[in-house]
């Protein structure tokens, strides 16, 4: 515990409990709890107008208010008085790169303010393999990357440097950061504090994954590609189902295992488009969908059960995703794309990338995996980072402010 006790306060929107096990939030919400299990005062200030709307965290503050935006042109006083009040020693506030067009991150009082960048950067040409009609009809997750991609970079320059009381920037991963340096839009410092994982992926899991596995109607000669999450275009899946019907022809082992994970009231256009293409591309026998929201117990007996996880993200939302970290520590080969941060994430354990919404070269990544899967057995990744080590990494980068 550090000699110093401090008052932290973090400002995010959205932090609800049907998204708190998600990217970014899981990042923002752990940063709080792990700050708070060492000993200081932490408190979240987000919105929403139901005490059901914000999951209650141990020992971490939340308070809500009907918008937690503080607009240059219209000071948010609510939120401006709730800082105030909680007399913090320093203020963590959750940005995107568009944020400096119309966030004024500031208070009145003369605390120090961090903000937490989740959101990847992406360059024109990134965005144009995914393709207009992806784009379109994801419009809600592409909207704010295209327009920080277009954004004119001299405006977010000038206006990032308004924020006066905005020390530094912290990001999730180094790609990220590098990024942000070389759009020149931010000129101070830049930290990479990278998250951590839950310890049951790194669990042995070995035994209920080789029952389940029988369950499941696999054979032992079988090659199981693994996808869990959700059934979103974005997310690269049915790229993947198209990838799979083309490596079949030279793995015919090849079987792909598919857990949509959905709400039962959410996602259900998605869904159907995805059980509608498995028809179409006559590759439906060679697939099993498992639709539902699993505990991460059962999911992590999912991934033991495999023997490769597939997650080609097209575009990622938010920096970090944490399926791939979890893959990974569970010790699987990891099929993924050349997106954003996510080559990082995977290139100290075994991997295989494709770009983003390519049929062929992502079938011949799922080619050359289940290939070397032959007499070849991969050791679970030892990541060794907790959240833990996370929250440490935190409090030594306050000592420093």
């Amino acid at each position: 515990m550090s000699e110093k006790q401090y008052s932290i306060c973090l400002v995010t929107g959205n932090f609800t409990q049907h998204n708190r096990r998600l990217q970014p939030w899981r990042y923002l919400s752990e940063a709080a709890c792990q700050l708070a299990a060492l000993g200081h005062t932490v408190a979240i200030v987000t919105n929403g107008a139901s005490p059901d709307f914000v999951p209650p965290l141990e020992n971490v503050a939340i308070h809500r208010l009907a918008t937690v935006s503080n607009p240059w042109w219209r000071p948010n006083m609510a939120l401006q008085q709730t800082i105030q009040q909680l007399k913090p020693d320093v203020i963590f506030w959750h940005v995107g790169l568009t944020s400096f067009f119309h966030q004024q991150l500031s208070h009145s009082g003369a605390a120090p303010i961090v903000g937490i960048l989740t959101s990847p950067i992406y360059h024109l040409s990134e965005l144009s393999l995914i393709g207009t009609k992806k784009l379109i009809s994801g419009f809600g997750l592409t909207f704010v990357h295209i327009l920080g991609t277009l954004a004119p970079k001299w405006l977010l320059r000038h206006l990032a440097r308004k924020n006066r009381q905005l020390q530094l920037l912290v990001a999730q991963t180094e790609s990220t950061r590098q990024r942000l340096l070389s759009t020149g839009v931010w000129a101070k410092r830049v930290e990479v504090i990278k998250p951590g994982v839950d310890a049951i992926w790194s669990q042995d899991h070995t035994n209920a994954g080789s029952h389940l596995r029988t369950h499941l109607g696999y054979h032992s000669a079988d090659k199981v590609v693994l996808y869990f999450g959700s059934p979103a275009p974005l997310r690269g899946l049915h790229t993947l189902i198209q990838a799979v019907q083309q490596a079949a022809t030279a793995v015919p082992s090849l079987k792909l295992l598919i857990l949509s994970r959905r709400h039962a009231d959410e996602l259900m256009q998605e869904d159907a488009q995805m059980r509608h293409l498995l028809v179409h591309t006559a590759v439906e026998k060679q697939v099993q969908v498992i639709s539902g929201f699993l505990e991460p117990e059962d999911l992590a007996t999912y991934l033991a059960a495999a023997d490769i996880v597939a997650l080609p993200f097209e575009l990622v939302p938010s920096d970090a995703p944490l399926s791939l970290l979890e893959a990974k520590a569970s010790g699987k080969p990891v099929v993924t794309s050349t997106a954003a941060c996510l080559p990082e994430l995977v290139a100290d354990s075994p991997h295989y990338l494709a770009q983003p919404a390519d049929v062929t070269s992502l079938a011949n990544a799922l080619i050359q995996a289940a290939n070397d899967l032959e007499g070849n057995k991969f050791r679970p990744y030892p990541t060794g980072r907790t959240w833990q080590q996370m929250g440490s990494e935190w409090l030594h980068l306050i000592q420093t402010l």
